[in-house]
């Protein structure tokens, strides 16, 4: 067999998975571009107003409180440096850039799958899953977001531990848990997942490649003086000022984003559980990582859809699981035939396409729901409404005297105060400390705290 024919056997997924990825998220950044360019959602604004701010002497943490981990305004700062300060080539850049982060992270779970199953349906599948979630592609072409960072890092992680690069692999999990709290999950699966494939000596290999990025990350704060702020905002103030929601609330918020890509929980949940229980030595990881990160988006952090990217990518690996045992399936009636028959391939890849199309058709379904709002959508939406806690904070975001994100970006405005980007968390932390809305600057652990 040449090498041409080989190639095109092993990456079939990829051939059938590709064309989709990039029809859908180029018809995202063209509908951004025609019907909402330049405008700029507010947490894109402030991670790019955040890496010029950085060109310009600002320090994050210091001059801008927030509770992102530092990645993001790297990242930013980066961009804007390519810009030359121009703010509109800055949105451009980061959005093109994120729209196209996004894009490989989707390519990346169909390789994950591949690598773990063998199978390509299961791989096509892992893809489609990703993509019945339409804000995935929908929201990445608006700009620098957190999550799409910390879902590439992640996934590519574990596409190189799967591929034996324990060192790369465990810089770049840090990666992910520097982009977004929740990616720190990736850390102790690629340590681990090394232990398990080559022992101790893979293992203390990702460590090093994760410390190598944490001691970098924590050499350049502490030269800024921005380390115990860094510390302070982005590992406490989410623990003590986090989002009061309940368990129903986060439940109901978990089906509206997944809409009718719903019905594949269950399929998910299956694919876990056989992971677990019948390959637990070599995919443990798996149903491990999906438990952590179900347990996140229902009861740590839950406010929209690219909260659930990291689960989203756990969830379509367990559907691969899934595809792949359904595949490999054989009735009682035939378990005389030999696993190599042809009358066993064929009804495999029958299968395999089948549940292709199902959920390729869901895809279709989920920007139905995304646009439309159809009946089940505003049901649930009542009920998660009626779910929600009332808060009591003595403040608002309407007490603080400073312009809108937005008028802060495209005017280039360096605050007088840190507290400009006024999130709730950074409202419920102002309320329970002694700090203050006009703080200059945002340094060193708070004095006091009361707990709301």
């Amino acid at each position: 067999m040449s090498v041409r024919s080989r190639f095109q056997i092993r990456d079939s997924w990829l051939v059938v998975l590709s064309p989709i990825v990039a029809l859908l998220f180029v018809k995202g950044f063209a509908e951004y571009l025609l019907t909402e360019w330049p405008a700029i959602a507010t947490d894109p604004a402030f991670f790019q107003h955040t890496g010029w701010y950085i060109l310009q002497g600002g320090v994050p943490y210091v001059d801008v409180w927030d509770v992102n981990p530092p990645v993001p305004f790297g990242i930013a700062a980066v961009l804007a440096a390519v810009s030359g300060g121009d703010m509109l080539v800055l949105h451009a850049l980061s959005s093109a850039l994120t729209t196209l982060v996004g894009a490989v992270s989707v390519i990346l779970v169909g390789w994950v799958a591949k690598l773990v199953t063998g199978e390509d349906a299961a791989a096509i599948a892992a893809g489609l899953t990703m993509l019945v979630v339409p804000e995935v592609f929908l929201l990445s072409p608006e700009g620098i977001r957190a999550q799409f960072y910390a879902l590439f890092f992640g996934t590519l992680a574990l596409a190189l531990i799967l591929r034996d690069r324990p060192f790369l692999a465990g810089a770049v999990a840090a990666l992910s848990a520097g982009s977004w709290q929740m990616g720190i999950v990736f850390a102790p699966l690629i340590v681990g997942m090394a232990y398990q494939r080559n022992g101790t000596k893979n293992a203390l290999s990702a460590i090093a490649g994760g410390s190598l990025v944490a001691g970098v990350v924590i050499i350049v704060f502490a030269a800024a003086g921005a380390l115990v702020p860094m510390i302070v905002q982005a590992v406490r103030a989410p623990l003590t000022a986090g989002s009061p929601n309940t368990l129903a609330e986060y439940g109901y918020t978990v089906l509206l984003v997944l809409g009718y890509g719903s019905i594949l929980l269950p399929v998910a949940f299956f694919g876990w559980g056989y992971a677990g229980i019948r390959n637990l030595r070599d995919r443990w990881w798996l149903p491990a990582g999906g438990a952590i990160l179900t347990y996140q988006v229902l009861t740590i952090d839950m406010d929209g859809s690219t909260d659930a990217l990291l689960w989203l990518a756990f969830v379509a690996l367990g559907v691969a699981i899934a595809v792949e045992r359904m595949i490999k399936w054989q009735p009682t009636m035939t378990a005389r035939h030999s696993n190599n028959s042809p009358r066993t391939a064929s009804r495999g890849w029958i299968v395999g396409i089948a549940i292709i199309i199902v959920i390729g058709l869901l895809v279709p379904a989920g920007i139905i729901w995304h646009n439309d709002s159809p009946y089940p959508q505003s049901t649930l939406q009542t009920m998660k409404e009626d779910a929600e806690v009332d808060e009591d904070i003595s403040i608002t975001p309407d007490d603080a005297d400073v312009p809108s994100m937005q008028t802060i970006y495209w005017e280039q405005l360096q605050p007088e105060t840190c507290h400009y980007r006024l999130s709730w968390n950074e409202i419920r932390w102002i309320s329970i400390t002694d700090d203050q809305l006009d703080t200059r600057e945002c340094s060193g652990w708070p004095t006091e705290v009361e707990r709301a």
